[in-house]
């Protein structure tokens, strides 16, 4: 019996480790999908626009220096609404995503993550996350600018991919 209870252990773990894979792989293409080389300095550059100085010293003790994106981004969404939104409408400006009305320009980001995912090297997670946009599964509209707009898009790609590239789902 205890034997079979280790047996038991072990295949779950080996399941866990495989399915984290590949939420990993997700992970990493979108992160390099997404990826702007310039994304910290518009960053910082709106937040000095707008008068924010975050004292990022005692939040970023103990992280690697890779962490400081997240950092930031989490400084910014503790902001107030009226903070967070000229931020967000700031980088987008710089970014180019900002219609003449002042509105997120959904067409052009939805164009441009097109266009990076079909750059990408062909695998079952680009063609799972351009499904998801060209099927409607994942939808961004234009709108007025505020923190979660891209996020909330990205973790549907995200999900969706999990989705299509996890083993476990294709048994449920």
């Amino acid at each position: 019996m205890k034997e079979l209870l280790t047996f038991f252990t072990l295949a779950g773990a080996m399941v866990v480790v495989q399915a984290s894979g590949e939420r990993g792989e997700c992970h990493e293409l979108i992160h390099d999908v997404m990826h702007r080389e310039n994304m910290m300095e518009f960053i910082e550059s709106c937040m000095e626009e707008n008068g924010i100085v975050p004292d990022l010293e005692s939040t970023e003790s103990g992280r690697r220096p890779g962490d400081r994106k997240r950092v930031m981004l989490r400084f910014i969404s503790r902001l107030p609404q009226e903070n967070q939104t000229s931020i967000v409408a700031c980088v987008l400006e710089k970014e180019g995503f900002l219609t003449d009305d002042g509105l997120f320009d959904a067409t052009k980001f939805i164009e441009e993550m097109i266009t990076k995912l079909e750059e990408a090297e062909q695998t079952t997670q680009v063609e799972a996350m351009l499904a998801a946009i060209e099927d409607g599964v994942c939808v961004i509209k234009e709108r007025k600018p505020n923190l979660w707009i891209v996020f909330d898009f990205v973790n549907c790609l995200k999900n969706e991919c999990k989705e299509a590239t996890d083993p476990l789902s294709e048994e449920a």
